[in-house]
């Protein structure tokens, strides 16, 4: 059974009209929640402004919240951010005075936490810095925002911010440059995290390449869904890429998700066309030309040959050194002024560029 993947449109952070939205994608659903423990996941990938559309947009965190705390329930809040404390991006992001106002918890992501899976990766043991069994419900919130390295960053990647901090780099080491298997550690993940429900921040977002240093663009749309497989994947068929992303890939090889047209309700209709119409102008990261879908050994030699690399604007870099800290393969280092990259051992993750916070690394 396919889960109804909800959308309406909203082309401004008004807390009403989001609100009204949710409330009637719960009630369409059936999700019923009162006196329950929540945990709210948004996006806190960095201490960047709401404006940024970085992260998740404070005021789409206070419809969620509120909803929620009518409902008598106990609500926190948490993520594991690439670098920085959990506290740090939720002041810089604005939403730390909803979390005063509203009275949430904070999660610091910080703790380890064991959890095995026989999933569809090769690894069955991860670390998680938060235990999602200590929760009722579990409510996703990601930002709608493009992603160097897969292409998108939705619902399943977003659970990626339950591996606390620099255990993430671990990841991307073991998956190196094989999109595939990295995209297979990150549905293992979600499916050990298993959030009840997500509810997509698409009102602005991010193309070009995002996650952090790329185009700020106004979508002017919100998707919720139970599951994040299906909501990623109508995306997707909305924005209308040449094949799936390598998640959707994976999870469609897997038969996580079923293929098939582009199908959401908007507002409880079938008017697909209003929703396209919020991605005409979307861009692609430069990267996602790369993966081309030919045999592994065809591909890993024409990858080898035009793979976009990480390059270092000396003029913008102010030497922070960030870079060299979330490389997971320890490609970047200190040359005195400006980081050097050594492009031998580099293996395309493009963390650095992902955890810039001057903007100062791009594709090429």
């Amino acid at each position: 059974m396919l889960e109804k993947v909800l959308a309406g449109v909203c082309d401004t952070y008004d807390v009403k009209k989001i609100k009204e939205f949710i409330e009637k994608c719960l009630n369409e659903i059936n999700f019923k929640v009162t006196k329950s423990k929540i945990l709210l996941k948004p996006n806190l990938l960095s201490s960047k402004t709401p404006e940024k559309a970085v992260t998740t947009h404070p005021i789409f965190v206070q419809a969620i919240s509120e909803i929620f705390l009518d409902l008598s329930c106990s609500v926190s809040i948490g993520d594991s951010p690439g670098y920085e404390s959990t506290e740090k991006v939720l002041m810089q992001s604005g939403i730390m005075s909803i979390v005063k106002s509203h009275n949430l918890k904070i999660r610091s992501f910080d703790r380890r936490i064991i959890k095995y899976i026989k999933g569809i990766s090769p690894y069955s043991k991860f670390t998680l810095g938060e235990d999602p069994d200590d929760y009722d419900f579990i409510i996703n919130i990601p930002k709608l925002k493009s992603h160097s390295m897969m292409g998108l960053t939705l619902g399943v990647k977003n659970m990626f911010g339950f591996i606390p901090s620099f255990e993430k780099a671990k990841w991307h080491l073991k998956a190196g440059k094989d999109r595939m298997l990295f995209a297979s550690v990150l549905i293992d993940i979600y499916n050990v995290v298993k959030p009840s429900l997500t509810i997509l921040d698409g009102i602005s977002g991010m193309d070009g390449d995002g996650p952090s240093n790329g185009r700020v663009n106004n979508f002017g749309i919100m998707l919720t869904c139970k599951s994040s497989f299906e909501l990623d994947y109508v995306i997707e068929k909305l924005i209308g890429p040449s094949g799936p992303m390598p998640i959707s890939d994976m999870a469609l090889k897997h038969n996580l998700i079923k293929k098939y047209s582009a199908r959401c309700v908007y507002p409880f209709s079938n008017d697909i066309d209003i929703c396209k119409k919020c991605f005409v102008d979307f861009k692609f990261p430069k990267t996602i030309n790369t993966d081309w879908r030919l045999p592994v050994f065809i591909k890993s030699t024409l990858r080898k040959i035009f793979i976009k690399r990480p390059k270092i604007n000396k003029n913008r870099c102010k030497n922070c050194q960030i870079c060299l800290n979330v490389c997971p393969v320890k490609a970047i280092s200190n040359s005195g002024i400006t980081p050097n990259i050594n492009y031998k051992k580099c293996i395309s993750c493009y963390c650095c560029q992902e955890m810039c916070p001057e903007s100062a690394i791009t594709i090429l």
